[in-house]
C-alpha cells in the first residue's frame, strides 16, 4: 500500500469521526431538530472529503488517483458506519 493510499484511506475514515462528532455534541439536537443535525453532518463530511479529493487532484502528484479512490472507498465505509451507529442511537432513545 501507498503513502497516499493510507492517507487516502485516513482522510475518508475521519468523515467516521465527523459523524460521531455530531451524535456526541448534538444529542440534544437530535431529538428535537432530527434532519436539521443530519444535513449538518452529511455537509460536514461532504465538505471534508470534497476538500480532501480537491487537494489531492490539484496537486499533481503521480499517486492522487489512488488517494481519491481510497478516499471515497473509507468515506463510504464510514457512511456504513454510521447508519449502524445512528441506528444503535435510536434505538436506544
Amino acid at each position: 500500500m501507498s503513502p497516499s493510499m493510507s492517507i487516502g484511506l485516513a482522510c475518508g475514515l475521519a468523515s467516521a469521526l465527523i459523524s460521531e462528532a455530531v451524535l456526541r455534541l448534538g444529542a440534544p439536537l437530535l431529538k428535537r431538530h432530527l434532519f436539521r443535525a443530519l444535513a449538518a453532518g452529511i455537509a460536514l463530511r461532504s465538505l471534508w472529503v470534497l476538500a480532501c479529493a480537491g487537494w489531492a487532484l490539484s496537486s499533481g502528484e503521480p499517486g492522487a488517483a489512488s488517494f481519491v479512490v481510497v478516499l471515497l472507498l473509507g468515506y463510504l465505509a464510514a457512511q456504513v458506519f454510521e447508519g449502524i451507529r445512528y441506528q444503535r442511537y435510536f434505538e436506544q432513545c
